[in-house]
């Protein structure tokens, strides 16, 4: 019963409604920013005969229908490249749910959650860096329009939202393994006073290798200065079906349950694209200046966390 009444104390916590109307607002900011650049909004699909394999071990979210086993949607990525194909589709882009059952020994419950909302995107023939030049614009946009219509909520949390004039600096993986090790993200994320790029992680079977540089690839993350990590995950995409096999052999993956997918790569149907993920609630987490995921979202889905509802 105390963890009852706990919850709805949460529910009357003086920054939820302040939080409630900058959600809104960043939501329309995105979309809005899109959708004056011609791209076209899908719905979410929720369920799938594949999906998102990830770059770590997750528990599986499936569910049994009739004879058929679908997996829950971890991401869109498949769904993406197949819809480029679409008449009049080369740029898309979705508010899309995603389920993750995170394993609760490897992600931390400050930023990761069990159920989260990406704006997803991709482009038709788009390479990283016009996609990278597009994410710092959405992001600015984004924070101009908070300001100019949620001064008062940002006054209310105590939140200078930052401006920044400048370009994001992009950086490679591998210099800042290099200079700063394996924990690079983190160190830098603390050091940086404006978000930033990283590109060439070597991740998913999707995401392109750099023609003609075998373990190099053309895929980049953005990452919030002040200790808030990882904002965007995103990469130009494999579409040759050698190479996608040759990918996912590299990854020793079973390539049976995408049988479907690779037919059409094998009939050169996927076309070449690049895009990314934005996590909403993590984006919503540093406009808001709250330190915990679990602080902008009216229902706990934080990892290791016993929700009630």
């Amino acid at each position: 019963m105390e963890e009852i009444q706990r919850n709805f104390d949460d529910f009357n916590h003086p920054d939820v409604e302040a939080i409630a109307i900058i959600r809104g607002r960043v939501l329309q900011a995105l979309q809005q920013y899109l959708l004056e650049r011609d791209f076209k909004q899908l719905m979410p699909i929720l369920m799938s005969p594949i999906t998102d394999p990830l770059n770590h071990a997750v528990y599986p979210a499936e569910l049994q229908y009739e004879t058929r086993r679908l997996k829950l949607t971890a991401s869109m990525i498949f769904h993406k490249q197949l819809a480029l194909t679409a008449r009049g589709h080369d740029k898309i882009f979705i508010v899309a749910p995603n389920i993750r059952l995170e394993k609760a020994e490897i992600k931390d419950s400050e930023n990761h959650l069990l159920e989260f909302s990406q704006f997803d995107f991709e482009i038709r023939d788009g390479n990283m860096h016009q996609v990278m030049a597009l994410i710092e614009g959405l992001i600015k946009h984004t924070f101009a329009e908070v300001r100019q219509h949620c001064s008062a909520q940002l006054v209310h949390l105590n939140r200078h939202l930052p401006h920044y004039d400048t370009n994001f600096p992009i950086y490679s993986s591998d210099e800042l393994r290099a200079e700063y090790g394996d924990d690079f993200e983190k160190i830098m994320s603390a050091k940086a006073h404006t978000p930033f790029f990283v590109t060439n992680y070597r991740r998913e079977f999707y995401d392109r290798e750099t023609p003609g540089k075998r373990g190099q690839y053309n895929n980049y993350d953005l990452i919030y200065p002040d200790s808030y990590g990882e904002a965007l995950s995103g990469a130009e995409r494999e579409f040759e079906y050698e190479q996608i096999i040759y990918r996912m052999e590299e990854l020793s993956m079973d390539l049976a349950p995408f049988a479907n997918y690779l037919e059409v790569a094998k009939r050169g149907l996927l076309p070449s694209s690049a895009g990314g993920g934005l996590g909403i609630e993590r984006l919503l987490k540093f406009i808001c200046g709250k330190r915990r995921i679990r602080d902008v979202a009216l229902f706990d889905r934080t990892v290791d966390t016993n929700f009630l509802f």
